[in-house]
């Protein structure tokens, strides 16, 4: 993988050109396709995956067979970052959300690679650490009871992990992320936009007034 590109991942944007190139020499690409499935959850864990272009959605399937969609994952996002040095499970099932190219971390080379660059192992802890913090939320938003409190905790969480506030999503994937019927978040989302919290569109939603949603949801 070209260092330039992989400078482009926040993940990856602070290291030093030496360690960057040392990224780089090891990250596999893989061109996929539309329903590919990248892995599938309680298979064994031996890669991180980036996503260069295209979206990846990671999806977990409860006790009755639902599937729940966890997050879109969008170019310069990583995921399965939880089986880096672990060598577990994968939690979740990854499938291509459309064509597009990922790049692959396999942890026996990432093992190798902190052994010669030991610096990049304090950079993974923090990115690690930060991306722990925010799961924590994510479990709190799926625990809330009321609608308005899960969509409003929905949409401020993807605004911090997108690091945007004008999220591309359209309304049957933020009812899976937030666990409820597609009908309820229609319903949630009139109500938010008429009260000026949001400004929903199709497949985009604005975040306007993102402290009015924080009132909503102050435990998230």
């Amino acid at each position: 993988m070209e260092a330039a590109l992989l400078r482009k991942f926040p993940l990856f944007s602070s290291l030093s050109a030496d360690d960057l190139q040392a990224v780089a020499a090891i990250v596999r690409l893989r061109r996929v396709e539309k329903g590919d499935v990248l892995f599938a959850e309680g298979e064994p864990g031996l890669a991180v995956w980036l996503v260069c272009s295209g979206a990846v959605k990671l999806v977990k399937t409860d006790s009755t067979g639902r599937e729940q969609l966890l997050k879109t994952v969008e170019p310069q996002e990583f995921f399965a970052e939880v089986v880096l040095f672990d060598g577990g499970s994968y939690p979740a099932t990854a499938v291509a959300a459309s064509e597009g190219e990922v790049g692959i971390l396999y942890n026996a080379d990432a093992c190798k690679l902190v052994h010669a660059h030991p610096n990049l192992a304090w950079h993974f802890l923090k990115v690690l650490s930060a991306r722990l913090r925010r799961a924590q939320g994510r479990i709190q938003i799926l625990c809330q009871g009321d609608a308005a409190v899960k969509i409003a905790a929905t949409l401020l969480y993807l605004a911090q992990e997108k690091g945007t506030d004008h999220l591309a999503i359209g309304q049957q994937d933020l009812a899976d992320m937030a666990g409820i019927a597609r009908e309820t978040v229609s319903r949630v989302l009139a109500k938010l936009s008429s009260e000026g919290l949001i400004v929903a569109l199709r497949k985009k939603i604005t975040l306007i007034d993102k402290e009015g949603l924080a009132a909503l949801a102050p435990q998230v």
